[in-house]
């Protein structure tokens, strides 16, 4: 040892130990590589059967219900009925009639796309002009306007139920001095052995709420109107209003003008018409919907059963019902 007492070799013995450590790491991870290499080995070593990846289930396309089966019995006179209550407002429908908000609509079926004379049509509605009205093109357009032509200015939500828009077309076929062919037998069969494609942008139409009316429950739908609208409405016969309307005869009435209550604008602004089962349909799945900034706060019944119930017993609240679609 040295004057002060220390192991000159210390330093040696260091640097020793720590080259020592060194070798046995590199050796270790050697011997390691060789019994666990790092590639994965090209068969597994052991075979896992009966095991299959999963996949995803993509929906079928939409499709949207033909008219062809049903044009040829369709009610004309309910066509004609529905035109003039929520057509009229925008469109003519006799020859020569003046364009309107929309064009005038005698003979469409038919007539080219998009291409009465005298009226200009949004970009939307030209970039779909292709061929001619037929029944196919007319039915997807009239179920929704927006789908078919996006972008298009007509707001018109659009016909839900299918026999409405066989009976709406039916009449808009009479409106021409030569009538075009009902559909064939062939083409009906056609139509009716696989719907046709919704195509043209139209997403899926539900079959609507009209089957619905057949087994409507009056007794539920008279229970959700006293619990969920007697606050508001009065029921009865010449009732008065209340923070909403009486509703009494309400199915077949115009639409809100009922005498000696005040509406809003909104609510004013699809005014014109009358309450159909499948505008009144509309209107109480979701109220701000139907009319954006109505003054009723109610969200709407979603369930289509019980709308349909409670739009039965409306329609039975009343000195004059009117015969409900599909019952």
């Amino acid at each position: 040892m040295s004057e002060a007492g220390k192991d000159s070799l210390l330093v040696n013995k260091v640097m020793a130990g720590l080259l020592t450590a060194g070798l046995i790491f590199w050796g270790a991870n050697r011997i390691a590589n060789v019994l666990v290499p790092d590639d994965a080995p090209k068969t597994p070593a052991i075979a896992i059967t009966g095991v299959q990846t999963a996949s995803v289930s993509v929906p079928a396309a939409p499709v949207l219900a033909s008219i062809l089966p049903l044009v040829g019995s369709a009610d004309v006179a309910k066509g004609q009925a529905f035109v003039a209550q929520q057509c009229a407002a925008c469109h003519t429908v006799t020859q020569g009639g003046a364009n309107g908000v929309g064009p005038n609509l005698y003979g469409i079926l038919g007539a080219k796309m998009f291409a009465t004379a005298g009226f200009t049509y949004s970009d939307a509605a030209k970039g779909k002009a292709n061929g001619v009205w037929n029944y196919d093109n007319l039915n997807a357009w009239l179920a929704n306007p927006a789908g078919f032509a996006p972008g298009t200015a007509m707001s018109y939500t659009g016909i839900k139920s299918t026999d409405t828009r066989a009976a709406v077309v039916a009449y808009l076929r009479t409106l021409a001095a030569t009538p075009v062919a009902l559909p064939t037998a062939d083409e009906i069969k056609a139509a009716s052995a696989a719907p046709a494609p919704a195509g043209q942008g139209t997403p899926v139409v539900p079959p609507g709420i009209d089957p619905l009316f057949a087994k409507a429950d009056l007794a539920k739908g008279q229970a959700v109107l006293e619990q969920q609208c007697s606050g508001c409405h009065a029921l009865a016969k010449g009732g008065p209003s209340g923070v909403g309307p009486d509703i009494y005869g309400i199915v077949g009435a115009k639409m809100f003008a009922a005498a000696g209550f005040t509406y809003t604008d909104a609510a004013k602004a699809k005014a014109g018409g009358v309450w159909t089962p499948d505008t009144l349909s509309d209107w109480l799945k979701d109220p701000n919907g139907f009319a954006p900034g109505t003054a009723m706060s109610f969200s709407g019944i979603k369930n289509d059963q019980v709308r349909a119930d409670v739009i039965a017993y409306l329609n039975k609240n009343s000195d004059a019902p009117v015969r409900l679609p599909g019952a």
